[in-house]
């Protein structure tokens, strides 16, 4: 403002020329000989233009160059939009804003690059980086939870809310999840990639350590399962920098759009689970999503099927499924035991440790990179799950113990002892699978013989064991920590054992 008003005060006052004006002031004749005509144009006397404040003179002298613009002028917001594409250029659009005017004449290439970057400045300054189509996904929290409470015991839980933006077009995914560790995360995002319907080249997250074991501006370390996620999806990994909020302003600013178009709107609702928040969050999102943007003249959604949408990678075949992973060594049952659960492998790995890859849905077991048994993953407590092709009844030599050796040491305590060992076998779908329940009780039977029980005290835990039907080692312990040995053990002892006010018998249930 200070050089226009110095141009005016040498022209009209000085009388100087355009040139002795330029080299006073140590600027282009050029730009003189602008401001010079521009004056002319406006029709008012140097006192009436000095005597306004500086936004008066700019307007004034702004509204002249847009009246006396010598060619049309190129509509910056399709630019803007365009500019997204990863294959078009401001050359390309500026050759095509050239064909649109007529007899071709229109402003040059520099003035509409410099005009073009006044325009994004002027969008946003904090957002003016201009993301390709199809490059990235931001993903972070909103930072503010939501309450969930349980209807049966009224504890209040909080759930998170998952967002992810595609930058190019502001189009959002929200998700409420239990919690931001890995398996909610992970499972997140394939829900995320189903629901853009497509994968891009890049995941952006914040630096949470669900997806960044170690934070670096240059070299970060990211979580292996996140890793491993992504390479299922043929995309990579790159987490923000700390402390440069300008890197993911995207994110940041569709959280707080977020938070003003559903949380605030959610504020006078009860939640009883998860489910039911996420129902409300899809009825509220489409309010966002296609709210017409003013500086653009498009929604999200326009934006997205223009832009994002051709530009994705396809998902791939499958789902990726969260899975851990555990080194389990094979009992002489041939199982694995996972989560107080049991998995059968092939007879042959007795004695051999496993590789255990395991998902909510399926349990794989691999050894030496080559899977051996495959399973449904199972959720009750000592349930078992045994695949015919990995029984050996057919191989009883290649076992350490089996249903006679184990018979045998029945006998040699009593034959109670022996009838317990066949009932516990009978009483599981092979007798295989009664190993483990019969080799717990030997291991407690011979703990106590070392206090000085007899094979007659041992024996009379057996019988009670049978009498009561208990098959489990955790039952036949209790029997053996209550039980207190006699020099001479009779029917009546056995009475006062079957009694005891900790034993239930039948009669309770009845």
């Amino acid at each position: 403002m200070l050089k226009i008003k110095e141009i005016l005060r040498l022209k009209c006052e000085a009388k100087l020329s355009n040139r002795k004006i330029a080299r006073a002031l140590n600027i282009s004749h050029s730009v003189v000989n602008e401001y010079a005509k521009e004056f002319v144009k406006i029709n008012k006397k140097y006192k009436e233009i000095v005597s306004l404040n500086d936004k008066e003179i700019l307007t004034l002298f702004k509204a002249t160059r847009i009246t006396e613009a010598k060619y049309p002028l190129p509509n910056f917001a399709t630019v803007h939009v365009e500019m997204r594409n990863p294959i078009v250029t401001l050359m390309l659009l500026h050759e095509e804003y050239i064909d649109g005017c007529p007899n071709k004449e229109g402003y040059g290439y520099t003035w509409f690059c410099n005009e073009y970057k006044k325009y994004s400045k002027k969008i946003n300054p904090s957002m003016r980086l201009v993301h390709k189509a199809g490059e990235k996904t931001f993903i972070d929290f909103s930072g503010k939870t939501v309450d969930i409470v349980d209807p049966k015991t009224g504890i209040i839980t909080s759930a998170e809310l998952f967002i992810a933006v595609l930058p190019s077009s502001g189009y959002a995914f929200v998700k409420a999840i239990a919690s931001q560790k890995k398996r909610d995360f992970i499972d997140a995002h394939a829900d995320m990639f189903e629901y853009f319907g497509g994968v891009t080249e890049l995941l952006v997250p914040d630096n949470l350590k669900s997806a960044v074991t170690r934070a670096d501006n240059y070299d970060p370390d990211v979580n292996v399962d996140y890793a491993s996620m992504a390479r299922h999806y043929s995309s990579a990994v790159m987490p923000t920098r700390g402390y440069k909020p300008k890197d993911k302003a995207h994110v940041e600013l569709s959280v707080r759009l977020v938070q003003r178009w559903i949380l605030a709107r959610l504020r006078h609702f009860t939640f009883y689970s998860i489910a039911e928040l996420n129902t409300e969050i899809q009825r509220l999102l489409p309010l966002y999503l296609d709210k017409v943007m003013k500086h653009l003249g498009k929604s999200r959604r326009e934006l997205f099927h223009q832009l994002d949408k051709p530009a994705l990678m396809p998902l791939p075949k499958t789902r990726y499924e969260y899975k851990e992973f555990k080194l389990l060594k094979v009992s002489k049952d041939y199982h694995i035991q996972l989560e107080h659960n049991f998995y059968s492998v092939p007879y042959q790995l007795i004695g051999k440790k496993v590789e255990v890859w395991f998902s909510a849905k399926v349990v794989t077991i691999t050894y030496e990179g080559k899977t051996v048994a495959a399973h449904p993953k199972l959720f009750h407590k000592g349930a078992y799950s045994t695949q015919h092709e990995h029984m050996a009844s057919a191989h009883q030599k290649y076992l350490e113990w089996n249903p006679g050796k184990i018979m045998n040491w029945g006998l040699t305590v009593g034959s109670e002892t022996a009838k317990l060992f066949k009932n516990i076998m009978d009483n599981r779908p092979h007798p295989e699978m009664g190993f483990r329940t019969c080799l717990g009780i030997i291991r407690e039977y011979q703990k106590y013989q070392e206090k000085e029980y007899t094979q007659e005290h041992l024996e009379i835990i057996s019988t009670l064991a049978i009498s009561k039907h208990y098959y489990k080692v955790g039952q036949v312990k209790d029997l053996l920590k209550s039980y207190k040995p006699k020099d001479s053990d009779d029917e009546a002892s056995l009475i006062a054992l079957t009694t005891h006010e900790n034993i239930r018998g039948a009669e309770y249930f009845s």
